[in-house]
């Protein structure tokens, strides 16, 4: 990931709350008010200023955290990295490209740039509507599979180098009211991989939302055929289908790796600089 620190880790280790505790003493006399103290017991009481300084510490981390995510942007004017930025004028012109999702986290609203979007401007050969569309956080570790140290009982070579990010994305294909569904995944070499095929109904856009709101395409209905058990040819015409008929070429799939960790990285100083505004 382009973040310089992981600083969610190193808050939740730094700021354990330090409350102290005021034991007081009571020596009021019985009373018909008071008949349950004796000289002997105690009251606790919180300090008030236990409170503000575990604020203060929280705030003065986040400030930390701000600071340090400020300077590495710098280094590119606050501006998408300039491979990035060329890719992305290049995606641009086959594809239109659309940060959230209308209704959800619309407006401007805090987060709402989590989820990108991509319609191909030209339709499919058969005339089909094409959609993209990936979440900045749905990444897992792209760790390359070592076939020969695995029959020779080996364990693989692990990098001292922070691994590659795969990212999981959503295709769609639309057309007469009906929408196939193609959950894919881009590995950090640029391979494109398809894990599932579904059938809905609806066109491109309310498909794309039900994916982009989490809604699992409606756990109701059936969820497509177990894809690894599919016949071999019939998952390879599948993988093809993606990058030929729906041109998500290595280009592309370069674009929603780069462009999902560089969203991810906007939206977690946006995160940040909401939490000290509230919490500081």
């Amino acid at each position: 990931m382009m973040r310089s620190t992981l600083a969610l880790r190193r808050i939740a280790s730094a700021i354990a709350p330090k409350q102290s505790l005021l034991r007081a003493t009571s020596l009021v006399a019985p009373t018909a008010h008071h008949n349950a103290l004796t000289s002997t017991q105690t009251a606790t009481i919180i300090n008030p200023r236990s409170f503000a300084t575990a604020a203060n510490n929280l705030g003065s981390i986040l400030q930390r955290e701000i600071n340090e995510e400020d300077e590495a942007a710098a280094e590119f004017g606050g501006q998408m990295p300039p491979d990035l930025a060329e890719l992305h004028a290049d995606i641009a012109s086959n594809w239109t490209i659309l940060e959230g999702i209308s209704g959800i986290g619309s407006g401007g609203e805090t987060g709402s740039g989590a989820t990108v979007r991509l319609f191909k401007k030209s339709p499919g050969s058969n005339g089909a509507k094409i959609g993209v569309v990936f979440h900045c956080q749905d990444t897992e570790e792209d760790i390359p599979f070592d076939e020969d140290a695995f029959l020779e009982g080996q364990e693989q070579d692990e990098s001292e180098e922070e691994p590659s990010q795969a990212v999981r994305f959503g295709v769609t294909i639309s057309k007469g009211g009906k929408t196939v569904v193609l959950q894919c995944r881009c590995g950090g070499d640029g391979d494109i991989s398809v894990e599932s095929a579904a059938v809905r109904d609806g066109e491109s856009e309310g498909v794309l939302m039900a994916l982009a709101g989490g809604e699992n395409l409606n756990a109701a209905l059936y969820q497509g055929p177990e894809f690894t058990e599919l016949a071999e040819d019939l998952q390879e015409s599948f993988q093809e289908y993606v990058v030929k008929e729906c041109g998500i070429d290595e280009d592309v799939a370069a674009f929603i790796s780069m462009y999902a960790d560089y969203r991810e990285q906007v939206e977690y100083v946006t995160w940040m600089k909401t939490a000290i505004d509230v919490l500081d």
